[in-house]
């Protein structure tokens, strides 16, 4: 029969540096299942831009706290000692134990999932970076509250009692989110409308905004521009500046034959078409094997992979420099 200790204890063992590595082993249990229930229902509605079909939400709710059992050279989890220490009101009975590993993984799955569409999608960094941009200059604030990032208007310590979600930020009307006093109009909305706490989560509202006015959130918040940004044309000219540059380099040299290029001509299209459906596969290889099924992964990394993975980059390159010169 499976063991079931006490998470207090083994924080308190983590503390003093002593614990065992089955106390550990089911520490990492418990926030992995933890980290896997915050990635499965709070991106529900993204997953196409979180999973690669190589790789199971497991491995990536694994992946999402792996950092947080760092160990120092003498063995000591440096990280979560750290955490625990700084963590208020003290950790005494094993319910605040739990409440500080639920805020804890879920404060960390959110970092990773924003990483993750940073990675995948150069519309949402760039989003993200003129959104931070405004927060600054219009002296709102961050915090975290259940693990999400919120924006709000002070640094308020009271823990609030209906927030927000992707939902509700998906059903604003489409007039508030003009770059010019965006902030201040959710706010605004959120407290004579209805009855959510006036808090606005990031991540949410950075996807919103791609979705319906791009435009005015290209260049860092400092330049309110008139025009819309079309994300279709901005994917579409990249593309097509890459498929040229793969001709140039690569088939008028021979280094790849009309079949090949024609694949991954097909490939980068797929990767494009979900590029602007909110986000691409983390899996890349994923593009190039559903145009070369036939092609083995010992052949795929010998002679294709650094060729594919470079036109992507040209790909994102290219996609950023339009963005950035827009």
């Amino acid at each position: 029969m499976k063991k079931c200790f006490s998470k207090l204890e083994i924080l308190q063992a983590i503390c003093e540096d002593s614990t065992s590595h089955l106390q550990i082993n089911y520490m990492v249990e418990v926030c992995q299942k933890i980290a896997y229930t915050y990635l499965k229902y709070r991106y529900k509605n993204i997953s196409k831009a979180l999973l690669a079909e190589d790789v199971s939400l497991t491995e990536m709710s694994i992946e999402s706290i792996a950092h947080l059992f760092e160990c120092d050279s003498s063995g000591a989890f440096i990280k979560l000692k750290a955490l625990i220490h700084k963590w208020q009101p003290q950790i005494e009975t094993e319910e605040n134990a739990l409440c500080f590993l639920n805020s804890l993984v879920s404060k960390s799955s959110e970092n990773y999932v924003a990483q993750l569409l940073r990675t995948s999608d150069p519309f949402f960094s760039k989003i993200l970076d003129s959104v931070s941009y405004k927060i600054d200059k219009e002296n709102y604030c961050k915090k975290h509250f259940l693990g999400v990032t919120y924006i709000v208007q002070n640094d308020m310590e009271q823990q609030p009692t209906s927030l927000p979600d992707a939902d509700f930020i998906n059903s604003l009307p489409v007039e508030l989110f003009s770059s010019n006093r965006m902030l201040e109009k959710i706010f605004s909305y959120i407290k004579t409308q209805t009855n959510q706490t006036p808090a606005i989560p990031i991540n949410a509202l950075v996807m919103r905004i791609k979705k319906i006015n791009a435009a005015e959130f290209i260049n860092d918040g400092i330049v309110e521009a008139e025009d819309k940004l079309e994300v279709d044309r901005i994917v579409n000219k990249a593309l097509q500046n890459t498929i040229e540059k793969m001709h140039v380099s690569y088939l008028t040299h021979h280094k790849l034959n009309e079949f090949e290029a024609n694949g991954i001509e097909k490939a980068l299209q797929s990767i494009s078409i979900d590029l602007k459906d909110g986000g691409m596969n983390p899996g890349l290889n994923k593009y190039f094997f559903e145009q070369f099924s036939e092609i083995t992964l010992s052949d795929y990394q010998k002679k294709y992979q650094n060729i594919f993975e470079y036109l992507f980059k040209i790909f994102k390159s290219e996609i950023v420099t339009m963005i950035s010169t827009k």
